[in-house]
């Protein structure tokens, strides 16, 4: 298969996807799908950008973004990232990218949130039973990605993905889907992706489990009545199609500027534009970013802003970076990212 054959089939698929995913958006759709966690912008550097990064991804937070620009790991890459949601939850985010010289690059990645324990109430305790319950979300992606050409990419991610409240648990598998153009002027990347492709999920337990009662005699004990179980109805994965491009503004020795435009559609709310900016002041040895972003046509979230460093120590580039996200109902979320590039 010659390798425009190739990129014509990805790009295809992608624009197959899109259409699957722009026949289900609506804004009636609002709260409609499952594993909502992993709608929420990973990394510090991404979010301080707006979340305009399916272009700009080149690390192994790529995973996250678009699977594709994990292609343009050198060596390999590690990233972790922690969020302190609201309500005390907490959201940690890792991926680990490494090359296998020209077979491609391979990559693992991972989410978790955890929600603090809460005691059980009930009616007829209404200061709490003794009992207590907890939730957690879980996402385990497994990546590949390589260079078709010299300047387009492509990447495919497999994910694993698992909600759990109590005892009841849903589990699901999806794919993510992305691919990268670099066009050779000023660093000019088109970068497009789809997210969460996959079947639907629902939850399922032993707490689903009732013994229905004897209209006739409620005295009769419960294990002598029918034992049936409750079916709960399954939701869609949150699929996503985001395309954006960014390009050097200026490129010099010591400064750099980036701005970057993505154009993002989910199935379960309207199309949004995020707009970002990076600012790098650099040496041989270190370079500080300031960093900038808009979202238009979100209803919650409008700007967000950070900074970061990164330091050169015998080749290994180690970063750190940091963001902060105004919302407009809830107070502000924090992001710390620490990564390390060799």
């Amino acid at each position: 298969m010659s390798q425009s054959v190739k990129i014509l089939s990805v790009l295809f698929l992608l624009f197959y996807l899109h259409g699957e995913l722009q026949a289900q958006t609506s804004s009636t759709n609002v709260g409609t799908s499952m594993a909502q966690f992993l709608k929420i912008n990973a990394g510090a550097r991404a979010e301080a950008m707006g979340g305009a990064f399916v272009g700009s991804a080149d690390d192994a937070t790529a995973m996250f973004w678009n699977p594709a620009g994990i292609s343009e790991t050198e060596r390999g890459s590690l990233s972790f990232t922690h969020i302190p949601w609201w309500a005390d939850i907490e959201i940690n985010q890792f991926a680990f990218a490494t090359r296998a010289g020209n077979i491609g690059t391979f990559g693992v990645s991972v989410i978790s949130l955890s929600v603090p324990e809460q005691e059980i109430t009930t009616v007829l305790e209404p200061d709490g039973t003794g009992r207590f319950f907890d939730a957690s979300d879980l996402m385990i992606g497994v990546s590949y990605a390589r260079h078709l050409l010299p300047r387009f990419s492509v990447g495919v991610t497999a994910k694993y993905v698992n909600q759990q409240i109590w005892n009841e648990r849903a589990t699901g598998i999806a794919f993510d889907i992305g691919t990268r153009y670099n066009f050779g002027y000023r660093n000019l990347t088109l970068g497009m992706s789809v997210q969460n492709f996959g079947p639907d999920m629902r939850f399922d337990g032993p707490d689903l489990s009732r013994f229905t009662p004897n209209t006739n005699d409620p005295s009769e004990p419960p294990s002598r009545r029918p034992l049936v179980k409750l079916e709960t109805l399954g939701f869609p994965m949150p699929l996503h199609f985001q395309v954006g491009a960014v390009i050097d503004a200026v490129d010099s020795r010591f400064f750099r500027w980036i701005v970057a435009a993505d154009l993002k559609n989910p199935s379960d709310n309207l199309e949004m534009i995020s707009f970002g900016s990076e600012l790098m002041f650099k040496t041989d040895y270190a370079a500080l970013f300031g960093r900038g972003g808009y979202v238009i046509n979100n209803p919650d979230q409008k700007w967000s802003a950070g900074t970061g460093i990164m330091l050169d120590v015998s080749g290994y580039d180690i970063t750190v970076d940091y963001s902060w996200s105004e919302h407009e109902y809830l107070p502000g979320i924090q992001r710390l990212s620490v990564g390390l590039n060799f």
